[in-house]
C-alpha cells in the first residue's frame, strides 16, 4: 500500500471519527436532557410525598390542639366558677392562681395553633407550586420522550454504521500506523494534519525545513514536532477542505 493510499485511508478514518464524535455529542445531549427531566420529575415527586406527609402531621397536630383548647376553655370556665364560690381568701387565691395558669397555657396553645396554621398554609402553597411544576415537566417529558427516543435510536443506528465503516477503513492501514494514530487520538481529537508549505495545519506552526523536504517526497509519515500529530504532505493543488485541513486542537 503506497503512502498516498495510506493518506487517503487516514483522512477517511479521521472523517469517520469526527462523525462518530459528533454523534456521541448529540447522543449525550439527548440522553442528558431526558435524564434531567426524569430526575426533576422524580425529585418533585419525592418533595410532594414529604410535604404531603408533613402537612398530614400538621393537620393532625392542629386538630389535637383545637380539641385541647376546647377542653382548656371548659377548665377555665370551671376555674371561674370555683373562684366565684370561694369562701375565704386562701381558696380565692388558689382559684385565682389556677385560673391565671390556665389562661397562660391557653394563650400559649393559641399561639402554637396560629404558628401551626401559618406553617400548614405555607406547606399547602409549596405543594400547589410543586404540583404545578410536576405537571408541567411531566407533560414536557411525555411529549419529548418519544421524539428523543426516536432520535437516539436513529443516532445509534448511524453510529453502528460508522463503526462498521471504521473497522473496514482500519483494515486498510498498516497496524503500526494505526496504533500511532490511536495513541495520538487519546490526546487530540484529530490525530492527523496536512502541510502544503511547511506549516502544520494542525497547530499552524512551521516544521523544520529538512522534515518538510522529506514529507514532500511522500515516502513516509512524520510527526509534527510541536503538536505531535501524524503529518503528511499535500500539494496545494490537491488540497481540499476536509477534517484534516482545520483539525480541532
Amino acid at each position: 500500500m503506497s503512502i498516498r493510499e495510506q493518506i487517503a485511508s487516514l483522512e477517511e478514518l479521521a472523517q469517520i471519527d469526527a462523525t462518530i464524535r459528533r454523534i456521541d455529542e448529540e447522543l449525550e445531549k439527548h440522553r442528558g436532557g431526558l435524564k434531567t427531566m426524569q430526575e426533576e420529575v422524580a425529585g418533585l415527586e419525592d418533595r410532594l410525598r414529604a410535604d404531603r406527609g408533613m402537612l398530614t402531621d400538621m393537620d393532625k397536630t392542629r386538630n389535637d390542639l383545637v380539641v385541647e383548647l376546647r377542653q382548656m376553655g371548659q377548665q377555665i370556665e370551671r376555674s371561674r366558677e370555683k373562684l366565684q364560690r370561694s369562701r375565704n381568701e386562701r381558696e380565692s387565691n388558689a382559684a385565682q392562681r389556677e385560673l391565671e395558669e390556665l389562661r397562660k397555657l391557653h394563650r400559649d396553645r393559641e399561639d402554637e395553633l396560629e404558628r401551626l396554621s401559618t406553617a400548614a398554609d405555607q406547606a399547602r402553597g409549596s405543594i400547589a407550586d410543586a404540583e404545578g411544576k410536576h405537571k408541567s415537566i411531566a407533560g414536557q417529558l411525555e411529549g419529548s420522550q418519544p421524539g428523543i427516543t426516536s432520535s437516539v435510536g436513529e443516532l445509534e443506528a448511524e453510529r453502528a454504521g460508522k463503526m462498521k465503516d471504521r473497522a473496514d477503513t482500519v483494515k486498510k492501514l498498516p497496524m503500526t500506523l494505526y496504533r500511532r494514530y490511536e495513541s495520538i487520538r487519546t490526546r487530540r481529537p484529530m490525530a492527523i494534519a496536512r502541510t502544503t508549505d511547511g506549516t502544520c495545519l494542525g497547530c499552524h506552526l512551521s516544521v523544520p525545513p529538512m522534515m518538510f523536504q522529506k514529507l514532500r517526497r511522500q515516502e513516509e509519515f512524520e510527526q509534527c514536532p510541536h503538536c505531535r500529530r501524524i503529518l503528511y504532505y499535500m500539494p496545494p493543488e490537491a488540497q481540499s477542505a476536509g477534517p484534516s485541513a482545520e483539525p480541532s486542537r
